[in-house]
């Protein structure tokens, strides 16, 4: 069976273009297994070693055979609007605000922006990622330094790094950051004077727009004049790119289920359709929405 689970295995990295560090991280077998195994001079257990790479094979050309049938639309309404406060804060170094509606494609349209222009880092904080020295560090990291000590050193280097290159940092689920990091994002960006986008969901907003009147907030607030608002508010227009290769009388149906839940969900929604049916059409989105999430 091994030498079969060898040739499969060399067919697979052929045609994914998967390295053998790869699917040795995938597999959480040592690199050194997988070499000596594509070769067939593995002096271990062949036969445990082909298990394990035909069930990883298994799942890997299922998921490489799953077909995305949704398409990015950069001149859908939401993008457009994300992609000015990013252009805004880059070309003019200014902190911007992107909040909104979960699941309407803020980070999609951050990706796009980040992916399509130079001198972009974006980062995405967390409940674990908080706090300023860990804001600080997770920049770093972006910027190819690996940093430590405190927030003060963080900081120095940062701006050495960042001042007088125009450059722009993208910071999502920024409603995660704590207020002392709120406070560093600001420091970042008057001392070095790059543009920072924050970017999170409804939470961010009512935080600068309505939290407490302290002194440090609103030096935040009086620096954030371009804010930029998503929500799950869809044209057909709009879904007929997004979805262009599904049945017309399915379009309503979408564009109310990412209007009463998100832009997400009715993405998911399709693709759980392609993948347990084999059919697209109306019964069929609401059978499987009904199966999976109780809903019709």
């Amino acid at each position: 069976m091994y030498q079969e689970a060898a040739k499969q295995l060399s067919d697979f990295m052929k045609l994914s273009g998967k390295s053998q560090q790869q699917v040795a991280k995938e597999t959480a077998l040592s690199p050194s297994v997988i070499s000596q195994f594509l070769k067939q001079s593995y002096k271990g257990d062949n036969e445990a070693v082909a298990g394990t790479i035909l069930q990883y094979l298994e799942m890997a050309e299922a998921r490489i055979a799953k077909t995305g049938h949704t398409y990015f639309y950069k001149d859908m309404c939401n993008t457009k609007s994300v992609t000015f406060a990013c252009h805004h804060a880059h070309k003019h170094g200014d902190i911007v605000l992107v909040f909104g509606d979960a699941g309407a494609g803020k980070t999609t349209a951050l990706r796009h922006y980040a992916d399509g222009h130079f001198g972009v880092i974006m980062v995405t904080a967390n409940a674990c990622t908080s706090s300023a020295t860990s804001v600080l560090q997770m920049i770093a990291r972006k910027t190819g330094k690996v940093l430590a000590g405190k927030k003060e050193m963080l900081m120095s280097s940062l701006v050495d790094y960042f001042k007088n290159t125009g450059r722009l940092v993208i910071i999502d689920e920024a409603d995660h950051l704590t207020m002392a990091a709120l406070q560093a994002v600001r420091n970042l960006n008057d001392e070095a004077g790059i543009g920072i986008v924050l970017s999170g969901n409804n939470k961010i907003y009512t935080q600068m727009r309505h939290g407490s009147r302290c002194s440090e907030l609103d030096q935040f607030r009086t620096r954030i004049v371009v804010q930029c608002m998503v929500r799950n508010e869809y044209s057909l227009e709009e879904f007929k790119m997004i979805f262009p290769e599904i049945p017309p009388e399915c379009l309503p149906y979408l564009i109310k289920l990412a209007t009463d839940e998100s832009l997400r969900t009715a993405v998911k929604i399709l693709e759980l359709t392609y993948d347990y049916t084999d059919r697209i059409d109306l019964d069929a989105l609401r059978a499987v929405r009904q199966q999976l999430t109780g809903g019709i």
